[in-house]
């Protein structure tokens, strides 16, 4: 071999060595550098402010106080003697005025739904139905009202229940347990048990 080939040899080897290392370099492009976006400490959050309660003046205040107090209900009790109970009577109670349900939250206007199932001048004799009721799997709770006449009962009730059909279809088997024909579903608020 002579020493020009052995050059020429050379210099094609290291033409093709340096065609292999960086020729996919120039036809590869720009390369993309992928960074994570991950902090270490977070961006503080947006201070959006502090809501600003709202005053109600006094006079205002006692009316709405006023208007949220039950009203006397028409009932008699249960457990007085027959000769002592006047004809039945079917009587309807609003505990609350159109406009303060206007005022108040509207996802409380229908909170729920309750069967009144008696009203008792002796607290033994409601806390014994309260007790015959929740053994037949109801949910059951009292409520101390005044009636017109100025007589201190207590109110037994089975709910309350979001949905007025399961109560509607209860209504037969609380007939059977209290004995009582006219049962109906009627609205309930939380703020009536004050």
């Amino acid at each position: 071999m002579t020493a020009a080939f052995k050059h020429r040899l050379l210099g094609t080897a290291i033409l093709v060595m340096a065609g292999i290392i960086f020729l996919p370099d120039l036809l590869d492009g720009e390369k993309q550098v992928v960074k994570d976006d991950f902090k270490v400490i977070p961006d503080r959050p947006e201070f959006k402010g502090v809501q600003q309660q709202q005053v109600i003046d006094g006079t205002k205040l006692t009316e709405l106080q006023q208007q949220l107090q039950p009203a006397a209900v028409d009932e008699q009790p249960l457990d007085l003697p027959a000769a002592e109970l006047p004809p039945q009577q079917v009587v309807q109670v609003t505990v609350e005025s159109e406009a303060v349900k206007s005022q108040a939250n509207p996802a409380l206007a229908q909170a729920g739904w309750v069967v009144r199932v008696g009203s008792f001048s002796k607290v033994q004799n409601a806390n014994a139905l309260v007790a015959k009721l929740r053994q037949a799997g109801f949910v059951t709770f009292t409520r101390n009202i005044t009636n017109t006449q100025g007589l201190q009962l207590t109110s037994v009730l089975v709910g309350p229940e979001l949905r007025k059909e399961k109560l509607e279809q209860q209504l037969a088997k609380l007939q059977q347990l209290t004995g009582l024909e006219r049962l109906t579903v009627m609205s309930y608020q939380p703020a009536e048990n004050n």
